[in-house]
């Protein structure tokens, strides 16, 4: 990745040698480049993967194919130059800046750890500049996206590129032109590597192996306990990681995904200041207690059994909501006394981005909450945790904060046995399979993956 995975200010990191090694392997399917083949290493620091291509070809005795490497630090590509002398030509720039004939051609293979550099740390002269030049420069893009096209273009037809990313692109909405574009290749496999594997750098990475051709075949998934699976990946942009979790799903008519049990699975209200918006229960005075409502964080739900109902007199905070049970954001007149005592807070809500930038009213929330399906009895669980555990909002008066997702039925007689099942073994096994890992050996509990459970047909049975 050539940065941390969580941080981009610890530098680079590079690509454990072992690691660099099984990419190469990939790059060139398991046996040796065609005479006269050019290979480039996009992003190459000191040289790690051309270290590991004449490792890797010296034990089988092949011809050294051209080797180009591009690094835009003038010191990594000084270091590479003086440990690999002539067996590879180093070039000092801006990779995604340079056009073909700056690198002398096509190349037949590309392998690269481009360096992840999240949109904030994008200069605006160089996000104006690359959403020019590229078409998966969309919404709030990563560096390492821009790299996948560049490299693409810079592949003869036929050729092979060899990634290793973070994981994210397959699921973030900022990532749907790079995955149509993807797509339109034969994406031959993809690999989740174990997150230990750049040492105290949490990464979550990815190895993506991907032929310029057109189409063909299944893409061969290896998951991060081993299993390998063949998916058929969507075409449309649409995120990745629901296709994949379900082909290692149960196959038959046994089972139901849970999304499709859900009028609404979602992270909870995003108010854009909690620290204005909740307030002590017991502090909120009698004119705003119309506009209050039970609130919990996902710290909060620890303090009930998994399985079991709220218990609203536990629950320490209301949120004050401007908005009216329809959904509808409340006009001066109707929510008066609420914004009387938001006035004192005026000037830390007016700087909000959504406010400057957007447009919207001074005392509204960073996003609209969808107030009818929010005040519905609801399945809730925190966004992170070191074991999945699930809440039963019986009432379904709770505003949930956006530390905690909530779950909604479609029918509201399997609201218990959801959340009976969601408690399970059988079920707490799974989302710890697949769900994201986080720092300290905590897990993502994010809506994606929820959705992707498969629950027990017997289990909907009474609701049908």
């Amino acid at each position: 990745m050539g940065r941390s995975a969580v941080a981009v200010d610890v530098g680079k990191v590079e690509t454990p040698s072992s690691l660099a090694l099984r990419m190469v392997e990939k790059l060139f399917g398991g046996g040796s480049p065609p005479v006269g083949s050019r290979v480039l290493d996009a992003g190459c620091g000191r040289g790690v993967f051309v270290e590991a291509l004449l490792s890797y070809l010296g034990g089988r005795g092949g011809a050294l194919p051209e080797v180009v490497c591009v690094e835009k630090d003038g010191v990594l590509a000084e270091a590479a130059r003086r440990r690999f002398g002539g067996m590879a030509r180093v070039v000092v720039g801006d990779f995604l800046l340079m056009g073909a004939e700056e690198l002398g051609g096509l190349f037949d293979f590309v392998i690269s750890n481009p360096p992840y550099v999240s949109y904030e740390r994008i200069s605006p002269e160089l996000r104006a500049t690359y959403r020019r030049l590229f078409s998966v420069a969309r919404g709030r893009f990563d560096l390492y996206m821009l790299f996948f096209e560049k490299a693409l273009s810079l592949l003869r037809p036929g050729g092979r590129l060899v990634f290793i990313t973070p994981e994210k692109y397959l699921y973030v909405q900022s990532a749907e032109a790079l995955r149509r574009l993807l797509a339109g290749y034969a994406v031959e496999e993809l690999e989740f590597v174990d997150e230990r594997a750049f040492g105290d750098v949490l990464a979550y990475p990815l190895i993506t192996v991907v032929r310029k051709a057109p189409p063909s075949g299944p893409t061969i998934v290896t998951l991060r306990d081993g299993r390998r699976v063949e998916v058929q990946l969507p075409r449309d942009g649409a995120p990745w990681l629901p296709t994949i979790l379900a082909g290692e799903a149960p196959r038959g008519g046994g089972c139901v995904k849970l999304g499709l049990l859900a009028e609404r699975v979602s992270a909870g209200v995003a108010a854009g200041r909690d620290e204005v918006f909740v307030a002590p229960r017991e502090a909120v005075p009698q004119e705003l207690r119309a506009f209050a409502y039970p609130t919990v964080s996902g710290r909060e739900l620890s303090l009930f059994t998994p399985g079991g109902e709220l218990d609203y007199a536990k629950l320490r905070h209301v949120m004050l909501v401007p908005y009216g049970r329809d959904g509808r954001l409340l006009d001066e007149g109707r929510a008066g006394p609420l914004l009387s005592y938001l006035s004192r807070f005026r000037r830390v809500l007016e700087e909000r981005y959504v406010v400057r930038r957007e447009g919207k009213p001074w005392y509204a929330f960073h996003e609209d909450p969808p107030m009818p399906q929010l005040l519905r009895p609801k399945i809730l669980w925190p966004d992170v945790a070191k074991t999945p555990a699930f809440y039963v909002d019986a009432v379904g008066q709770v505003v949930p904060r956006h530390s905690v997702y909530y779950l909604v039925p479609r029918d509201r007689r399997l609201l218990l046995p959801l959340a009976e099942y969601l408690n399970s073994e059988a079920a707490r096994k799974w989302i710890t399979a697949h769900a994201q890992r986080a720092a300290s050996g905590y897990l993502r509990l994010q809506s994606h993956v929820i959705k992707e459970l498969c629950v027990p047909r017997d289990i909907t049975a009474d609701a049908a």
